[in-house]
Formats: structure tokens, sequence, C-alpha cells
């Protein structure tokens, strides 16, 4: 499944000489997920209530083109199946309004259970949400309910 959103390179995520920085990269490929989950119904205040949070430990950026200061962009978010269920891997692609690929930003996750003080396996229905839209606990609710 891929989930899509468009951005604009701002001021703060470029250099000197006006190409977007690294951390921009990172910055937007949390972004792209952390809405992704919101939409899906997992906000912030929610996966706190329930006591667990992601956890980033490993991040890479492929450059193919640069994205200039002010350049509309859009960046696809792909959910890379792991053998380890624990661990997660998301792949952000940055394309520019011409759709060509311009990076692609790998971040590998884990989440983490604050009231054990361990890592844990994706939650079941979180897990869920990854697949096609008619199998996620949220699109099912919704449906029964409309």
């Amino acid at each position: 499944m891929i989930y899509r959103k468009t951005y604009k390179v701002k001021g703060e995520d470029v250099n000197d000489f006006m190409v977007m920085q690294n951390f921009a990269y990172h910055s937007y490929a949390s972004s792209i997920f952390k809405s992704f989950l919101f939409e899906k119904g997992y906000s912030k205040r929610k996966l706190n209530a329930s006591k667990i949070d992601i956890q980033e430990y490993h991040r890479t950026l492929t450059h193919r083109k640069p994205l200039m200061f002010m350049q509309d962009f859009f960046v696809n978010m792909e959910f890379v199946n792991n053998a380890d269920n624990k661990k997660i891997s998301i792949k952000n692609r940055f394309f520019n309004t011409k759709n060509e690929l311009c990076v692609t930003a790998i971040t590998q996750l884990y989440w983490f259970d604050f009231n054990n003080q361990k890592v844990i396996a994706m939650p079941k229905d979180i897990l869920e949400c990854f697949l096609p839209e008619p199998f996620c606990p949220l699109t099912r609710r919704l449906q029964v309910n409309s």
C-alpha cells in the first residue's frame, strides 16, 4: 500500500545554496508516517494512552536529484515488510512535479512499550492499516456505521 502527501520546500529546509538538506528529508519522512497513523485513527494522544510509541533506529538516504527552495514535491510512503515483526521499514520516495525520483529515504522503526520497558511487535490493529483499504479496522468500522 502506498500513501502519498504533497509538500513545498520551505526556507528552513534548505542550505545556503537553496538545496533541501538531509534533516528535512528525515523530517518529512517522519511527518508523513505520523499523518498516516493519524488518518487511520492513531493520534499521538491515543498512542500515549496505550503507553506505546515509535522509535526510529536507522535512517538512510539515497540522493538522485536535489529538491530546491519553494519547489513543490510529493512523497510516496510505502511499508516494507520485514521478517522480524518487531522492526518495520518505511520507504519514502520524494518526487518533484515532473514525477522524477529525487530521494529515497528508508526509516527503520520499532514499537516500544513504556509500561514494560521493552520493544514489542507492531500492534495488530495498526499493522492491518498497512494492508489495502478494506482490511484496515478503522475502514471496516466506518463501513459498518454508514
